[in-house]
């Protein structure tokens, strides 16, 4: 039993032995991998700080350029919209509830200017489902062309961060 005690006991020596000799150089590693992530993330930093700096200095001549951009794309969609047969359909159906609105308010007006008692109705309004629908549609198309916009600047921030020199 005592010469398996003493094998046992000169194995753990030797093993506390190799780890003594591994284990200098990787602390030494260790630390120079600290200090290269620190340096990165200082690099990266300095460089996510010059793209900021850069953006700043030409961030409104872009949000224009969106806006000028923007009122062309509206001024074409309404073009294209006004030649769409439903578009033209929905009109019509709206502007025959505008003269209705017309004819009530030339009535009432008659009667008014006559002494008559008022017997024409108000106009009532109310809304068409189509238009929040639509409105809905372009909403959920509208925020997903922004969102895939909002990446390509995170990404494009990105690949400048990390650009090595």
């Amino acid at each position: 039993m005592v010469n398996d005690v003493e094998k046992a006991a000169e194995r753990v020596a030797k093993l506390r032995a190799q780890i003594d000799k591994v284990s200098g150089p990787l602390a030494d590693a260790e630390a120079a991998l600290e200090i290269a992530e620190r340096a990165e993330r200082d690099r990266q930093d300095e460089r996510g700080a010059e793209y900021d700096r850069a953006f700043l200095k030409s961030w409104r001549t872009q949000a224009d350029e969106k806006h000028e951009r923007g009122s062309e794309l509206h001024d074409e969609f309404l073009a294209a919209l006004a030649e769409e047969p439903w578009f033209q359909a929905y009109a019509a159906c709206r502007a025959e509830r505008f003269k209705r609105e017309k004819i009530l308010t030339v009535a009432q007006n008659a009667q008014a200017r006559l002494g008559e008692d008022r017997t024409v109705p108000e106009q009532r309004w109310y809304d068409l489902p189509i238009v929040d629908d639509i409105a809905r549609a372009v909403d959920k198309a509208a925020e997903a062309i922004a969102t895939a916009y909002a990446e390509e600047l995170d990404a494009e921030r990105w690949a400048y961060i990390e650009v090595t020199d």
